[in-house]
C-alpha cells in the first residue's frame, strides 16, 4: 500500500486537469482495501473523471497488484471464463487476451480506463457492450452479483449505490478470434480518422441520445471549435472536449455546460454526460439542470 497526499489529479486524469486529491492510496489487494475503512472515491485510470481546480477531499483509492489479475478457466467447445481484477486496464486486458488467443471483449477496443470502470458504466463501442459478455461482478465485501441482478443499460452498469467492484467474470471464447480482430482493426482505424486522439480528452463527453448522436447535435448548435481558455470543443469530433495545453478543470466544465445548454436550446435534447464529476463546483456550471452527476468513474 502506498499513500500520496495532495496528489494533483492532473498527473493522472486523461484531461490533464484537476486539483489535488487530498489522499490517494494505491492498494494491491482486497485485504488492503478493506483495511482502509472508509473509501470515498475509486480512481480507475482517470479516463472520464473531472474534479475542480480546488481539488477533492477524502480518500481516493487506485487498484493495483492482485486487483489487476487475469485468470482463465477453459470449458468445452472453446468457451472460456475470464476472471479479471477491476484495476486492470482495458487495453492491457485486450492485449493479454490476444496473446492467449481468446476473444469476446472487442467492444472495449479503444475504450480508456479499467475493467471496474467499464463494468460500472457498461462501456462499449459500435462493436457491442460489456453487458453482453459479463457473467458476474464481485464487490469489496465479497458479494457476487450475477449479470441478471444488474439493471444494465446503455452506459449504465446498474450497480447498487456504494458498490465497489474488485473483480468481474466474463464469458469469452477461443472461437472466432481472427474475425473479431479484423472488426477491431477496422473500428480502431475509423476511430483514428474521426477522433482527436492527439490531444488530452476523456473521449465522448455525452451519451448518444436514442436515435441520434451527441456530436451531431453539438455540431448543429454551431459549437465545433468553441473554446473556454485552453479547452475546446473539438473541430474533428464535437462530442470531444480537448485540452490544447494549460487548460483548467473550469475551462473544461464551461465547455460541457455550454454544449449542454446550446443543444437544449437548439434541439430540445437534454444530453446526459458520460463524464463522472466529483467535488464542489460553481452551481452556474454544475450540476446540469435535471441531469445531475450522471457519469461514471473510469
Amino acid at each position: 500500500m502506498r499513500e500520496f497526499l495532495e496528489e494533483p489529479l492532473s498527473r493522472h486524469g486523461y484531461w490533464r486537469v484537476g486539483g489535488p486529491l487530498e489522499r490517494l492510496v494505491l492498494v494491491e489487494s482486497t485485504a488492503e482495501l478493506r483495511a482502509l475503512g472508509r473509501v470515498d472515491h475509486v480512481l480507475g485510470n482517470g479516463s472520464n473523471l473531472l474534479v475542480p481546480d480546488e481539488g477533492l477531499r477524502g480518500t481516493t483509492v487506485r487498484l493495483a497488484g492482485e486487483l489487476r489479475g487475469l485468470d482463465l478457466e477453459e470449458h468445452a467447445d472453446g468457451a472460456v471464463t475470464a476472471t479479471v481484477g477491476a484495476g486492470l486496464l482495458n487495453a492491457v486486458l485486450l492485449a493479454r487476451l490476444d496473446r492467449l488467443g481468446v476473444g469476446g471483449l472487442g467492444c472495449l477496443a479503444g475504450v480508456p480506463g479499467t475493467v471496474g470502470g467499464a463494468v460500472a458504466m457498461n462501456a462499449g463501442t459500435a462493436l457491442g457492450e460489456v453487458s453482453e459478455r459479463l457473467l458476474a461482478v464481485t464487490g469489496l465485501d465479497g458479494t457476487r452479483l450475477g449479470r441478471a441482478e444488474l439493471a444494465m443499460e446503455y452506459r449504465h452498469g446498474g450497480l447498487p449505490e456504494g458498490f465497489i467492484v474488485v473483480g468481474a467474470a466474463f464469458a469469452l471464447s477461443r472461437n472466432g478470434v481472427r474475425e473479431e480482430q479484423a472488426r477491431v482493426a477496422l473500428h480502431l482505424a475509423r476511430r483514428k480518422a474521426t477522433q482527436p486522439l492527439d490531444l488530452p480528452s476523456c473521449g465522448s463527453v455525452f451519451r448518444n441520445p436514442a436515435g441520434d448522436h451527441a456530436g451531431r447535435l453539438i455540431e448543429a448548435a454551431g459549437l465545433k471549435g468553441w473554446s473556454s481558455g485552453a479547452a475546446s470543443i473539438s473541430e474533428r469530433h464535437a462530442n470531444f472536449i480537448v485540452n490544447r495545453g494549460g487548460a483548467t478543470a473550469g475551462d473544461v466544465m464551461r465547455c460541457i455546460r455550454t454544449a449542454w445548454e446550446q443543444v437544449l436550446a437548439t434541439s430540445g435534447v437534454r444530453l446526459i454526460p458520460e463524464v463522472h464529476v466529483l467535488g464542489r463546483w460553481d452551481p452556474q456550471l454544475w450540476p446540469l439542470p435535471g441531469v445531475g452527476n450522471a457519469g461514471t468513474l473510469g
